[in-house]
């Protein structure tokens, strides 16, 4: 299939050296700047580009599509709507977007593993599975444009960041060098998430909390309190959480409740 990828930022790199790797189909990245020719020799134009950039992006290519091509755009938080322009001359549209973490144009993540979650017309659909089948990537037909999706996946990915970035500050307070720091939590949360994928929740749940030990936490708040007030107040927030997912392991609500009481101690 031949594809044309629009956009050479963090996204549109990633895909593109993926689909490069593959060599399952012929692709030709751009950034802002296209040939009508290469749009029209395109079956697939994948659009990784800014969410407020879309809808006129494919405005202007849709004059140039061949007959019968597919456009798909790599934003979760916009509709099928930002391709109508395209959708009017014919092409099948869809969104496909990757569920992956894009820090840096400099460093970026392996897509193999990942999912891309999927949505549009069937044809849409299609052109997207195979795209991330040859990226290594598992599909997931979903409804990208619900905020809840997005939310769940900021959720997941930011809380994880900024937990960390608390993570860090606590252990250089105890003589951590930051970089050393950086990488030891990191490669914790990296064992998180093979949990999640292997055991999948609330059976990756560890520590503390799921145990049952109400002295414990105790005792991390108490030494919280002397470091870090901002360790404290994202700890005291994300303890009810933990406390959920801990009762759908099997904790009990005698210790649920004395771990809640603790907190607002």
């Amino acid at each position: 299939m031949n594809i044309l990828l629009i956009g050479r930022g963090r996204v549109g790199r990633a895909l593109g050296r993926a689909l490069d790797a593959s060599a399952q189909h012929r692709v030709v990245a751009v950034g802002r700047r296209w040939r009508a020719s290469s749009v029209h020799g395109a079956e697939a134009v994948v659009l990784a580009v800014s969410d407020d950039s879309i809808e006129l992006v494919a405005e202007k290519i849709a004059p140039d599509l061949q007959p019968g091509a597919t456009v798909l755009h790599c934003a979760g938080a916009r509709g099928v709507e930002e391709l109508r322009a395209c959708e009017a001359r014919g092409a099948a549209v869809g969104i496909m977007h990757l569920l992956v973490s894009f820090p840096s144009t400099r460093s970026n993540p392996s897509l193999r593993g990942t999912t891309f979650t999927v949505n549009g017309s069937r044809r849409a659909i299609a052109t997207g599975r195979r795209i991330a089948r040859a990226c290594g990537a598992r599909v997931v037909v979903a409804q990208t444009g619900d905020a809840r999706y997005h939310a769940a996946a900021a959720l997941a990915a930011n809380g994880a960041a900024a937990l960390a970035f608390v993570s860090v500050g606590v252990l250089e307070g105890i003589g951590f060098d930051k970089r050393a720091a950086e990488r030891a939590i990191g490669a914790l949360l990296q064992s998180v998430g093979e949990n999640v994928q292997s055991l999948g929740v609330p059976s990756a749940l560890t520590g503390p909390i799921a145990r049952g030990e109400v002295e414990a936490v105790a005792h991390h708040r108490k030494a919280l309190r002397r470091v870090s007030r901002d360790a404290l107040l994202a700890y005291d927030a994300v303890v009810p959480v933990i406390v959920k997912c801990a009762r759908a392991s099997g904790l009990s609500q005698a210790n649920a409740s004395k771990i809640l009481r603790t907190i607002k101690a």
